[in-house]
């Protein structure tokens, strides 16, 4: 019903007790407008039938956290890249499109038997070793995801700090633990430096670059005697001349009866990693 106002002489509206007690009743909200396109926060699927992840993983019978995922599309659908970076090797560090909470580093590899990447990559997975969560597909070119560790052994031996023997064997046994799941797995790694191990936030080491190991024969063993002794001498004197022999700097600070003096004895006698491993006890944890 339209309203009539009234106005005096001079041509201004004359409030009346109903206006008052009109304008006082609440009124219906206003509604934003229906908006023709989706909400910039959600993915838009577009293209062929894709893969779910949810009925893959329930299949495998795991948790979703620990189930290997592989997906026939390509990663950039799903996550966004934020930079270059290089830790155990050349990788991008990207973020998912929808509920940005977390940072995931993503490899690219591009081989004729890119099929087979996934099942090996799959049956690599163990605690001391960096590994892959999931696998894309995507024309020639796979892309593995992996958990974001922004910090190597390299960046440690860098490091003004140095460790302490507890901290110092907690980290080789941790290496050792990885390599001896390697060489169960019958491969070798032939790039085993800092720059290819990691360490994460909880203590944590974990061995990458697994993507340059090579298989083992049936009669072979690996050697890692030259690798673990320039680690070792790196952690310890925070540097090491990779161009020369390696050996332990007169000045450097552990003593003659160090554990790490016989753990460096130890290797240059050829001994196994499982008996490196005893010899270093059970320290597991920075």
């Amino acid at each position: 019903m339209q309203r009539l106002h009234h106005v005096g002489p001079n041509g201004a509206p004359i409030v009346q007790a109903e206006d008052v007690l009109y304008l006082a009743q609440p009124h219906p909200p206003q509604k934003k407008p229906v908006l023709s396109g989706p909400d910039i926060y959600k993915k838009r699927i577009c293209g062929q039938k894709r893969d779910l992840v949810l009925p893959e993983t329930v299949k495998l019978g795991k948790a979703t956290h620990l189930a290997f995922i592989v997906r026939k599309e390509s990663p950039w659908e799903t996550y966004r890249k934020v930079y270059d970076c290089h830790l155990d090797g050349p990788l991008v560090v990207a973020i998912p499109r929808v509920h940005p909470s977390r940072l995931v580093a993503i490899r690219s590899i591009r081989r004729k038997d890119i099929n087979e990447i996934p099942r090996f990559f799959e049956r690599l997975q163990h605690p001391c070793i960096h590994s892959c969560q999931q696998c894309f597909l995507h024309q020639d070119l796979a892309f593995l995801l992996y958990e974001y560790i922004p910090v190597s052994l390299d960046h440690i031996v860098a490091c003004e700090a140095y460790l302490n023997e507890t901290e110092l064997a907690a980290v080789l046994a941790q290496v050792l633990e990885g390599l001896l799941y390697i060489s169960s797995q019958r491969l070798e790694h032939p790039q085993l430096t800092t720059i290819n191990i990691l360490a994460t936030e909880r203590g944590e080491v974990k061995i990458g670059a697994l993507d340059v190991c090579v298989p083992l024969t049936a009669h072979q063993a690996p050697h890692y005697s030259h690798a673990l002794k320039a680690i070792t001498v790196e952690l310890m004197q925070k540097y090491n001349d990779r161009h020369t022999e390696i050996k332990i700097d007169s000045t450097q600070r552990r003593s003659d009866n160090s554990f790490t003096t016989s753990f460096l004895s130890s290797i240059a006698s050829n001994a196994s990693i499982e008996r490196l491993r005893e010899k270093l006890g059970g320290a597991r944890a920075i």
